[in-house]
Order: structure tokens, then C-alpha cells, then sequence
């Protein structure tokens, strides 16, 4: 498809504009504004309510970084180093080292956040995540994370909840016989 007719194509499509695309984000500065940022970071579920200020100061320590479909983000294993905030496309989240060989634990959308578990413990990743589409992120330093986390109770105890619900259903994948889904 040439470049004017996908452009034709978004501007008919009216969800196309308000969504921001690789495309968009690397080409036309989707995300160059601190505001523009704050606005992606606020259609983060865990950040939903927090204050102005307070994602103020996440977009200006967020850097945007888009992947490729089938890219590597993160590796098990690798440092903690930040959290990913997934702005636009989805995401693979696999356990590269069970008795069977790589396991998907589940697929992340727009919307959620991922790689917090390294920055809380402060330890190594314990998943690689890979790209299934085409991803936008904002990239948040571990230590600005953390800080967020003391200054917000309500925001650690949703990060808790998430984690606590990720657990749960990693287990039970992991118990599953992976070739047919058997507990």
C-alpha cells in the first residue's frame, strides 16, 4: 500500500485518528510534548486517577520508544531497569525457561503496564515480552516508577492487585499441561 492511500485510509477511518501508530509516533512526533505524553500515560489503566502533576513528572522522565512487530523488548533474565507503558499495540509475555520450553503467559494491550515485577524486587526480568504488533511505549525509569509508587498509595495498591492477578493466572498456566491445557 503506498504511503497516500494509508493516509487516505486514516482519515476516513475516524478511530485511526485518535490511536497513535508506530507510523504516527516516529514520523509525526505523536508523542514530542510533555502534554502529549501525560495524555498517553493518563489512558493507562493503574494511572487512570492519578493527579496532573503527579504524571507530570512520569512524561518528563518517559522516553517514547516503538518496536517493530516480532521485537524483542525485554529478555528474561536482563535488569530491571524500568516499566513500559503500552500506548499502542499488543505484546507477547513468555516464560522462556519451563519444563516444556517457552510458555505464553498472556498478551498485553494499549493501555497496561509491563516489567514492574524487576523494577519492585529490583532484580532481573522475569519474562521476556516480544512484540506481537507494532508497539508504542513509554519507557519509565525504574527509580521514578518506585518514587511514584511511595508517593501514591492508591496507585500501589492497584499495581499490587494487578501483580497479585498476574500470579494467580501464571501459576495456573504454568501447572497446565501446555500441549493440551490440562491442570
Amino acid at each position: 500500500m503506498r504511503g497516500s492511500e494509508r493516509g487516505d485510509r486514516r482519515r476516513s477511518d475516524p478511530t485511526a485518528r485518535t490511536r497513535i501508530t508506530w507510523h504516527d509516533a516516529k514520523k509525526e512526533g505523536a508523542m514530542d510534548t510533555v502534554e502529549k505524553k501525560i495524555d498517553a500515560l493518563r489512558a493507562i489503566g493503574p494511572f487512570v486517577e492519578l493527579s496532573t502533576e503527579r504524571l507530570r513528572l512520569v512524561a518528563q522522565a518517559a522516553e517514547v520508544v516503538c518496536f517493530r512487530e516480532g521485537d524483542m523488548i525485554v529478555q528474561q533474565g536482563g535488569p530491571g531497569d524500568a516499566v513500559y507503558a503500552l500506548t499502542h499495540g499488543r505484546v507477547e509475555v513468555w516464560v522462556e525457561e519451563a519444563p516444556h520450553g517457552p510458555v505464553l503467559l498472556r498478551t498485553l494491550r494499549s493501555g497496561q503496564l509491563f516489567g514492574e515485577t524487576a523494577v519492585l524486587y529490583r532484580g532481573p526480568r522475569s519474562a521476556t515480552i516480544k512484540a506481537k504488533t507494532d508497539v508504542t511505549t513509554l519507557r519509565i525509569p525504574g527509580p521514578v516508577f518506585l518514587k511514584l509508587l511511595e508517593s501514591s498509595s492508591e496507585l500501589a495498591v492497584r499495581i499490587a492487585v494487578i501483580l497479585a492477578q498476574r500470579l494467580a493466572s501464571d501459576r495456573h498456566t504454568l501447572i497446565s499441561d501446555p500441549t493440551t491445557g490440562a491442570v
